[in-house]
Order: C-alpha cells, then structure tokens, then sequence
C-alpha cells in the first residue's frame, strides 16, 4: 500500500469519528431491573435499549462509572456525562437537561409491612412516616402536592425498602417493577404493595442542553423500536429471581463430610445421615419461599391492572388495554358506556367516606352483575366507571343502561341510600380511533348530567 493510500485510509477513519462522536453517559449504580452498573459495565433495561439505539441510529456510547444516583446528576449538571438513558422528567431537570420521548412506563407503588393497613394512595398516609429515595423525581411531587407528610429520604429503593422491613419507618413509595424485583430477590415476605404512588413514571432519555442536538436522531432511533422488541425486553426483566446471602455452611459440611468418609468409614454413614436430614428441611424452605414470591408476583400483577377497593379493571389497564392498543377491539361493533354516579359527593358530605367507598364497591357489584361475560367494566376514577361491550351496537348498550339503571334502583345500598347513576353511550365508529370515541361518550355523559341526571344519552 502506497503513503497515499495510507493517507487517504487514516482520512477516512477520523472523518468517521468525528461525524460519529462517541456520546459519555451516566446511569443510576443501583436500580434494578431499570439499570446498574456490576463489575464496571451497564446493565438492566435502559442497557437494552441503549444497545437498540446504537443498532438504529449512528450514534455510540461510552459509559462513565459513577457510584450513586446523585454523583450521576452532578456529573450531567457538569457536562462531564452527556446523556442518562431512562429518568423522569421535572422542572427541576429541565433546567440541565432536554428529553426524548417517552419509551418506557411504570405505575409507583406504595409498600409496608403486611400488619399495616391498605393506603391506596397518598392522600391516607396521615402521620406515618414515607421513604423516598433522594433525587427521585418523586420527591419534588411530594414537596408540591403533599407537603402535610412526614418524609425520610433513602440513599437508594433497597434503603428504603430494607428500612419498611425493619420497621424503621412506615410506607415506601418507588417504582413498582425495581420493588417487585428486590422483593424477589431479599425475600422480603413481610411486605406487602398497600397503594399506589402517584402519577406513573413516564421515562425517557435525557441530554444535556449543549448535544440537544442529538434529540432528533434518538427520537428517530426510539421510534423505530418495534413492539416486539419492548415485549422483549419487559419478558427478560420483569420476573428475575435472584438467590442472595447462599448459606455456605452446607458446603463446608459437605466437605467435612467427605473428609470424615475418607478418614473415617463407619463415621460416614452417620454423617451423611445427618446432612440429608438438613438438605431435605432445605429444600422445603426454599420450596416455601418460591411458593411465596409466586404468590407476591400474582398479587403484583392483580394490583398492576384492577383497583384496590372495588376490584374492578383501573384506569392503567384499560389506557394499556383499549386506548394504547389499537387491536384490542378488532373490527366488530364496539360501544363505550361512561357511568357517573350521581351527587356522589353529597353521599361523601353527608355520611362519610366510608360510606361512600362502600357504595362504590356496590355499585361495582352492579355493574359487574349485569353486563354479559365478554364484557369489560373498569373503575376510571373517583365515581366514573367505563363499560367496554363488544358485538353490540347503540341499542345494544341501552338496554344494558336500562338494565342497570333498574337494578341500581331495586338494590339495597347502605345505609339505604337510594343511588343512581348518568350514562354517556358511543359506539366505535368505522376507521375511528377508540380515544376519539371515549371521548363523544364523554361529551354524552355531559349532556346526561345536565338534563337531569339518572338517564342515558348517546353521542
């Protein structure tokens, strides 16, 4: 090869680097299954994505170590880290920081001991004490919304966690696919998810405001990510079970054991007698345990898509189920019934909350007794429930509002409260998209409630 062959290829090679720079980035040491950094490399589900960024676009990575959350923020508020692949945004961190799209969602959970009782949400902590892990995005929520609770900020979700076990404090709040993952892996048996933690973490990557320039290439790379790669990766770290703190007693018996059969025959026998006593109780422990975290994985997942108090589908699952998901209707008649009870507060005001919850959970009895079993019904929010009734038109789904209607008005509530309800009626209309037909059954219900309540209209 000729010096100007030589040339030309050294030319070549740093054109592409400099076309192509490589981007320092900063992830939280210990987050898992979100991210961590083990013996010196990045792993956890931003790692994935990351590596599916540098497959779809030009751009390439190099991590910089760091050794907590917080050393990570201060590195990109320096500028000496460019780029942290999978955080909330917040007024705060938009002050250092420009944001991709969302790529990734979670609901926050609160958790306690298994003698405390159900929260549900913020709102009825009252004088416990929370545990929120510092420089979460979570605790500026906190200070604005709820500044009334009295909060301890954990270095990290295992503190906090660790500190609930102990009885240290009484609620933790944080992200309900890294709890369910400690939990798993500690087994934490004396803890139980008892609410929700307020808004879901909607998570993007983050830029400092110097390569905002980069936004456009990973808004273009993350769009590319197919369905089939986010059920991918959501498979691979849902559900990891991990054995910690491996009792290696029952190695050095083991190899006692068979020092003893060596050196000593006859005293062998009684040795390993002894050990297979103790390998079988064991074994059952650990059987128990498995058993346990299934179980703790089947309640995570019922929390995850139904609501605590009238255990019906919530407002996560049916946005993830319908609104989200375009084929989950298919090509049949599809209506949407909105339910609003009416002068639900004035119940609330008269005879206490209570009461009140207890009608919302009859009223879900309801509704659940009198639509068919296709159906779908779900608790939106507060007093409004959603219908979702598929192979039937418009009359249909009037019928099934004067069904209920009829047995609103034969039950027995509480109290003998005499309660009814309003309906907003929408069929899916041919190519519409399910958003835009929840909401003309929306602007139904509206009409219903300002002509009089305890009717149907339909949009």
């Amino acid at each position: 090869m000729t010096p100007s062959v030589f040339a030309f290829a050294e030319a070549a090679i740093s054109a592409t680097s400099q076309s192509n720079p490589m981007i320092r980035y900063c992830v939280d040491p210990d987050w898992l299954p979100y991210e961590a950094i083990i013996d010196g490399r990045h792993t956890g589900i931003s790692s994935d994505y990351l590596n599916l960024l540098a497959d779809y676009t030009n751009l390439r990575f190099e991590l910089v170590p760091t050794s907590s959350w917080r050393q990570s923020l201060e590195l990109l508020q320096q500028g000496e880290c460019e780029l942290t692949p999978i955080l909330n945004q917040t007024p705060k961190r938009d002050e250092y920081l420009s944001f991709s799209d969302v790529f990734f969602k979670s609901p926050n959970v609160l958790v306690s001991l298994k003698t405390q009782p159900f929260l549900q949400g913020f709102e009825h902590i009252g004088q416990r004490t929370l545990a929120i892990p510092k420089d979460y995005r979570l605790v500026e929520y906190i200070q604005q919304f709820y500044p009334h609770i009295n909060t301890m900020l954990a270095k990290t979700e295992r503190e906090g966690l660790e500190k609930v076990a102990n009885g240290d404090v009484d609620v933790f709040v944080g992200s309900m696919f890294s709890v369910n993952a400690y939990i798993q892996q500690h087994g934490l048996t004396s803890l139980k998810i008892a609410g929700w933690g307020g808004p879901e973490d909607e998570l993007r990557v983050g830029v400092i405001h110097a390569k905002k320039g980069l936004l456009q290439q990973i808004n273009a790379g993350l769009a590319k990510i197919t369905h089939a790669d986010h059920i991918a990766i959501y498979k691979k770290w849902h559900n990891i079970t991990v054995v910690e703190d491996i009792d290696y007693s029952l190695v050095f018996q083991v190899i006692g054991a068979l020092g003893l059969f060596i050196l000593f025959l006859l005293y062998r026998t009684v040795c390993v007698t002894k050990y297979n006593f103790h390998l079988t109780e064991n074994n059952k422990e650990l059987q128990k345990l498995q058993h346990e975290l299934e179980r703790k994985n089947n309640d995570l997942d019922f929390l995850a898509q139904h609501d605590p108090l009238t255990k019906l589908y919530n407002r996560h699952y049916f946005n993830q189920t319908f609104l989200n998901d375009e084929r989950a209707y298919g090509n049949d008649r599809v209506s949407l019934v909105i339910i609003d009870i009416d002068f639900f507060k004035a119940i609330n005001d008269m005879h206490g909350h209570v009461v009140g919850d207890k009608i919302l959970v009859q009223v879900a009895q309801v509704l659940q007794a009198s639509v068919r079993d296709g159906d779908v019904v779900a608790r939106w929010g507060g007093e409004e429930f959603v219908i979702v009734c598929q192979h039937v038109d418009i009359q249909g789904a009037k019928e099934l509002c004067q069904r209920i209607a009829q047995e609103l008005q034969d039950f027995s509530f509480d109290n003998n409260i005499k309660v009814t309800c309003s309906f907003g009626i929408a069929m899916l209309g041919e190519n519409e998209a399910i958003q835009l037909c929840f909401e003309r059954a929306d602007m139904a219900l509206l009409q219903a409630k300002r002509t009089g309540r305890n009717r149907y209209c339909c949009a």
